[in-house]
C-alpha cells in the first residue's frame, strides 16, 4: 500500500463546532460605511449645489448677473423689444389708416343681398323692436293701477322718444311723398318724420299727458323696423293676409308696396283674449283696428344724421287682470320671410295687467 493513502487516526471527517464561550465578545455585523456614507454625502452635496445654483441664477454677485443676464445683456434685450413693438404698433396704425381711407363712412361696402345676412336666404333679413322696455334684458311690459309704476314705465318710452324720435328744428330733412320718395333725396338728407306725425296733440290716447295709455291701463306699444341700409319694399304681390284684412284682393304686382304691421297673441289662448287693438300710423290711414301702415316713400334708409325710423303705435285695450299675454308682431311686405326660431321679421313681448290688492281694514270695537 502507498503511504500517502494512509490517514492518521487523529484526523476525522467529522467537523465539530465548538460553542462560543460566554466570556467571548460577539461582534455585531457593522454597516458598510464605505458604501452608504458617500451616497449621503453626495445627496447633501447635490441639494446644496441646487440651492446655490438657484440663488446664483437669481443674483450672482461674482458674475454680476440678474436672472442669468448681465446689465448690458438686459439693456440690449429691452432696446430690441422696444424697437420691435414700436415698429409693430406703427404697422398696425398704418393698416388702420389705410382701411379708413378706403372704406366709406356713410355707405357700407356690402349690404342687403351682398352682405352676410343673405348667406342662408335670398331675402334681406328685416328685424323689429318694441318700446317701452324698462329692462333691456326682459320683454315684459307691466300694466298696473299704481301711479308710481305707471310713471316709471312711461318714462322709459319718453326717454326713447326724446332721444330717437324727435327731429330738431335745424335738422336737414325734407318732406317725403309718393312723388318725392326718400330714394330721391340728396345724400345726408332725411325725411321729415317724428313722433308728432303719429301723436299730433295731447288729447291723443298715446300722448304724454295720458302717459302713453298707461294712465288708463290701455298701453301704447311702439313697434318699429330696425334700420337696414338701402332696404326698401321690393316690387311684388301684397301678402295674402293683408289683402284679407283690407278686403281688397288683387293678384297684380305692386311696384311700390307699403309695409304693414300686425300684432296678435302668440298662442291660441292669447288670441282668444287679445282682440281689441288700435293701430296709429302715418300716412293716409292714421287709425285702424286691423293693421298699421308705414308708407313706402319713407324707404330706403341712407344713414342720414337726422333720420327717424318710421314706426307704428299699437294700443291694447280691455286687457284681463292677472293674465300673462304673449304678443307677436309681424312686418309684412313682399320679400320678407318670417322665422319664428330666429325671430326674423317679427318681435315678441309680454303684457301683464295687475292691480294692487289691499286688505280691508277691520275696526275692532
Amino acid at each position: 500500500m502507498n503511504g500517502a493513502d494512509v490517514k492518521p487516526e487523529h484526523l476525522s471527517s467529522e467537523i465539530r463546532v465548538i460553542p462560543p464561550s460566554p466570556y467571548t465578545e460577539v461582534r455585531k455585523p457593522s454597516i458598510n460605511r464605505e458604501i452608504l456614507v458617500p451616497e449621503k454625502e453626495a445627496t447633501l452635496a447635490g441639494s446644496k449645489t441646487r440651492e446655490k445654483s438657484a440663488f446664483s441664477f437669481l443674483h450672482d454677485a461674482h458674475k454680476k448677473t440678474l436672472l442669468g443676464r448681465s446689465s448690458l445683456n438686459w439693456a440690449r434685450l429691452a432696446a430690441f423689444y422696444t424697437v420691435f413693438y414700436f415698429c409693430l404698433g406703427c404697422f398696425f396704425v398704418i393698416l388702420l389708416y389705410g382701411f379708413a381711407m378706403i372704406l366709406n363712412r356713410d355707405v357700407p361696402r356690402y349690404y342687403n343681398q351682398e352682405s352676410t345676412m343673405a348667406v342662408r336666404t335670398t331675402a334681406t333679413v328685416v328685424g323689429m323692436g318694441f318700446r317701452p322696455q324698462p329692462d333691456v334684458t326682459d320683454s315684459l311690459i307691466q300694466v298696473t293701477d299704481d301711479p308710481q309704476e305707471q310713471k316709471r314705465i312711461a318714462s322709459s318710452l319718453r326717454l326713447f322718444r326724446d332721444v330717437y324720435l324727435i327731429q330738431k328744428n335745424d335738422a336737414k330733412a325734407e318732406e317725403c311723398t309718393e312723388k318725392d320718395p326718400a330714394s330721391d333725396l340728396i345724400p345726408g338728407t332725411a325725411c321729415q318724420f317724428n313722433w308728432f306725425h303719429i301723436v299730433p296733440t295731447q288729447q291723443h290716447p298715446c300722448s304724454d299727458n295720458n302717459m302713453y295709455g298707461f294712465k288708463k291701463e290701455e298701453p301704447c306699444v311702439l313697434v318699429k323696423i330696425n334700420k337696414v341700409y338701402g332696404w326698401q319694399p321690393p316690387k311684388g304681390h301684397i301678402p295674402t293676409n293683408i289683402q284679407q284684412l283690407r278686403g281688397v284682393y288683387n293678384n297684380r304686382s305692386v311696384s311700390k308696396p307699403d309695409v304693414y304691421v300686425t300684432c296678435e297673441g302668440s298662442n291660441p289662448a292669447d288670441r282668444d283674449i287679445l282682440h281689441d287693438l288700435t293701430y296709429y300710423s302715418a300716412g293716409s290711414m292714421p287709425v285702424s283696428s286691423k293693421f298699421g301702415v308705414i308708407p313706402n316713400y319713407y324707404f330706403p334708409y341712407r344713414n342720414a344724421p337726422d333720420h327717424v325710423q318710421p314706426f307704428v303705435l299699437v294700443q291694447f285695450k280691455n286687457l284681463p287682470l292677472f293674465r300673462l299675454i304673449t304678443v307677436t308682431c309681424r312686418v309684412w311686405a313682399p320679400g320678407i320671410i318670417h322665422d319664428t326660431r330666429a325671430m326674423r321679421g317679427m318681435v315678441s313681448f309680454q303684457l301683464f295687467r295687475t292691480h294692487n290688492v289691499t286688505r280691508p281694514q277691520i275696526n275692532n270695537k
